[in-house]
C-alpha cells in the first residue's frame, strides 16, 4: 500500500496498522496515536527507480516544514512538522519504522537537521539506529527538561550501536555544544566527523541536496 501524499482535505481515514493517517486541509498528512497525539509530516517516495531507495528524516521548524513537498532522486523523503523531536519521539520512531517497512529501506536510514533539527535528527538518529546523521549547529542540550533528552549524550555508550555523526558549525569554538558532543563521541569510540562550515546564504533546500548528495558518495566508497 502507497501512503496517501498531499492533496485537499477529504472525509475519507487510511489505516496504516495502528496509526490512523489523514489527510489534512493543506498538503500534510499526520498520525495519530491512542492518545489523541498528532504529529503532520510531509512524505515523498523517491523519483527516480534505483537499488538503493534509502530514506532520509529531514527535521526543521514548522515554518520551513510548511514549504511545498521536497523531491529528490532516489531518496525517500520525510519531513516531520516537529523540530525537536523529544516530545512526539514514539509517533516519530513508529512513522519511521511503517516507512521503512512498506519501502523496503530498514537498511538505509539517514538524518538530517540544523539548529533545534540537528537536536531532533540526531535524537531519532540514535534511536531508530540510522545509518548516519548529518547535523548543522545542533543544539545539544536543552534546559527545560529534566529528562534524559535534555543532554543527548546521555544516550551514548561505547558498546552500542551508533550512527555515523556528520557535525557541521559555524562557530570554531572547543566549548560549543557540537564540539562537546564530538568529544562525548570520541571518548566512547563512535564515530564522528566535525566541520567549520561558516555561515551561508544557501536556501535549506539547496543544502539539504548538497548533504544527501555527501550520503550518497559515503555509501558508494564504503
Amino acid at each position: 500500500m502507497n501512503l496517501p501524499i498531499g492533496g485537499q482535505c477529504t472525509n475519507y481515514t487510511y489505516l496504516w496498522k495502528p496509526i490512523s493517517l489523514y489527510m489534512c486541509d493543506k498538503d500534510f498528512l499526520y498520525i495519530e496515536d491512542a492518545q489523541n497525539r498528532k504529529l503532520y509530516y510531509h512524505f515523498t517516495p523517491a523519483a527516480v527507480a534505483s537499488n538503493f531507495i534509502p530514506l532520509v528524516v529531514i527535521l526543521e521548524d514548522e515554518e520551513k516544514s510548511h514549504s511545498s513537498d521536497f523531491e529528490y532522486k532516489m531518496w525517500n523523503i520525510l519531513r516531520p512538522l516537529d523540530s525537536f523531536g523529544y516530545e512526539s519521539k514514539e509517533l516519530l520512531q513508529k512513522l519511521i519504522k511503517e516507512i521503512c517497512e512498506e519501502y523496503e529501506c530498514e537498511d538505509h536510514i539517514y538524518l538530517y537537521g540544523s539548529s533545534a533539527g540537528g537536536y531532533g535528527a540526531i535524537l531519532h538518529a540514535i534511536l531508530c539506529k540510522a545509518n548516519a546523521v548529518y547535523a548543522y549547529t545542533p543544539s545539544i542540550r536543552l534546559l527545560e527538561t529534566n529528562s534524559p533528552e535534555n543532554d543527548l549524550t546521555n544516550f551514548l555508550n561505547p558498546t552500542g550501536s551508533f550512527p555515523i555523526f556528520y557535525l557541521c558549525d559555524n562557530e570554531n569554538n572547543p566549548e560549543d555544544d557540537t564540539a562537546y558532543f564530538a568529544d562525548a563521541c570520541k571518548k566512547n569510540g563512535i564515530k564522528v566527523h566535525l566541520d567549520f562550515c561558516p555561515k551561508s546564504e544557501e536556501n535549506e533546500d539547496h543544502r539539504i541536496k548538497e548533504v544527501l548528495n555527501f550520503f550518497e558518495r559515503m555509501v558508494s566508497q564504503a
